[in-house]
């Protein structure tokens, strides 16, 4: 649990600095609070072994409630092998779940396969400012891009995105393969994500593992 728990406080580190996200406490007791300032998401508590210290949900869910700035400006994140129960915890406790499931993965870099992308189509991966960033173009558009953030020997990926009109086209597999590429040259060894149910399979099929659920509920 304590390796989890790790993650996950690696993960948000990651997930921060790609969000822009720097203003970052950490309490010393199981939350982080990241000061997002963005309009419907001010506060953000993520909470570490929500499973074993249910008392942290509910610290964290007092943090939201009392957040301010109307409807949906906390939000909480955690990570859990018992969803079902967190999601009664925290509406118990007067939080709106946000009901698209997501999951914490992770993979060591030296496992993902290099991809090359299809001639129809170029690929472009470049460092900005601490992200590196990769966009797929057909005819100078966009349609596949994402981020990754890395903090010391972990790389998070962010924003993993594909226009629907160019999917199954193998685009995101290999910005994933670029992005790694280039995060391992930086001396990353390990990536983290957190995947929604539309990029689970891809991330699955690039040899990245489910450690938890992960769940998220925002104040009403």
């Amino acid at each position: 649990m304590r390796d989890r728990e790790e993650l996950v406080r690696r993960w948000q580190a990651g997930w921060s600095v790609s969000r822009g996200w720097t203003k970052v406490e950490d309490d010393n007791d199981g939350i982080l609070t990241v000061r997002a300032g963005e309009d419907n998401r001010a506060m953000e508590y993520v909470v570490l072994d929500a499973d074993n210290k249910p008392e942290r949900v509910e610290r964290a869910a007092e943090l939201s409630l009392a957040a301010g700035g109307g409807r949906g400006s906390g939000w909480i994140t955690l990570a859990t092998d018992d969803r079902e129960a967190r999601i009664d915890q925290l509406e118990d406790l007067g939080l709106e779940i946000q009901r698209e499931q997501d999951w914490l993965m992770t993979i060591q870099l030296s496992e993902q396969p290099k991809l090359k992308l299809s001639d129809r189509y170029a690929l472009h991966t470049e460092l900005e400012s601490d992200l590196i960033v990769a966009r797929a173009t057909l005819h100078g558009g966009v349609v596949s891009s994402g981020r990754m953030a890395v903090v010391g020997e972990d790389a998070v990926a962010d924003r993993i995105e594909t226009d629907p009109a160019h999917r199954r086209r193998g685009l995101g597999s290999a910005v994933m393969a670029s992005l790694v590429e280039t995060a391992a040259a930086q001396g990353a060894k390990r990536g983290i994500l957190i995947a929604s149910i539309d990029g689970l399979r891809l991330y699955r099929s690039l040899g990245w593992k489910v450690i938890a659920d992960i769940v998220i509920a925002r104040s009403n």
